[in-house]
């Protein structure tokens, strides 16, 4: 029931679009796992997007996607200026947050998403406002095997057992990148965090960005790793108030950043 409720939310809002393509593929995708047969442009509450043939991007482009974790971010949305896109995937979250005005910095380590991430990024004219990178996040720089997922291309992550990987991307920390970005410690900081499964990696890469900032949000994926252990990193590097988005996601702020206020969920 709950995957019909979050399907019937998808249809709707392709219905303001008469975006009847996509109400097709999105139950076929439903029962079949299979999506539209040609790459298309869709025009979408978010802006525009290029989806490939035979993946799920034009869910990803969808308003309704991660709906709680979207009402998370505009309840906040006057307390941030910068948005960290830590897994953009299709660019759907930075495109979003660079037509509210912030400046983000989007990292995609999958080259055909990178791709894709690019060409959305220049149908929707922002880039003046994001920077994209094409290599992901994590606690050393190196390379590193991906399952690429050709159809749920949103679920690619690091091969850790060796034999199923079929893309080598490279990873960096966000603490040997981040000082070119001429930030200021006084940016409020939103950051998404979605590496499916590299969460912890990624944010032992980033203690010096994590000490840089005195006001700093995270939004992590906990589906593929334990809170507990999410919490305990963040720890190690500064003191954080915590809370849930909803099942698949927790929020983190710094708490140097908001002299007692938590954000509103």
């Amino acid at each position: 029931m709950r995957k019909i409720n979050i399907y019937y939310n998808y249809i709707t809002e392709f219905l303001r679009y008469r975006d009847f393509i996509s109400i097709i593929a999105s139950v076929n995708y439903l029962f079949t796992k299979k999506s539209h047969s040609k790459d298309r442009v869709v025009n979408t509450g978010i802006g525009k997007f290029y989806c490939r043939k035979n993946t799920n991007d034009f869910l990803f482009a969808n308003f309704a996607y991660e709906k709680s974790v979207k009402r998370f971010i505009f309840k906040n949305l006057k307390k941030f200026d910068i948005f960290f896109d830590g897994g953009a995937c299709i660019g759907d979250y930075s495109i979003l947050m660079a037509k509210s005005g912030l400046k983000c910095f989007a990292f995609e380590p999958v080259s055909d998403s990178y791709r894709v991430l690019s060409r959305n990024i220049q149908l929707n004219d922002a880039g003046a406002l994001i920077q994209s990178f094409p290599f992901g996040l994590s606690n050393d720089n190196h390379s590193v095997f991906f399952v690429f997922n050709p159809v749920n291309t949103g679920d690619s992550h690091i091969d850790r057992h060796g034999g199923s990987g079929n893309c080598e991307v490279e990873v960096k920390t966000l603490d040997s990148v981040f000082k070119a970005f001429n930030l200021n410690s006084s940016n409020r900081v939103l950051f998404k965090l979605d590496v499916e499964g590299m969460e912890m990696e990624a944010l032992q890469g980033a203690k010096e960005f994590i000490s840089f900032f005195d006001n700093i949000t995270f939004i992590v994926e906990s589906a593929h790793t334990p809170v507990s252990l999410i919490k305990e990193t963040l720890d190690r590097y500064a003191s954080f108030d915590y809370g849930t988005v909803d099942e698949y996601n927790m929020f983190a702020i710094k708490k140097s950043a908001h002299s007692g206020e938590i954000p509103v969920v």
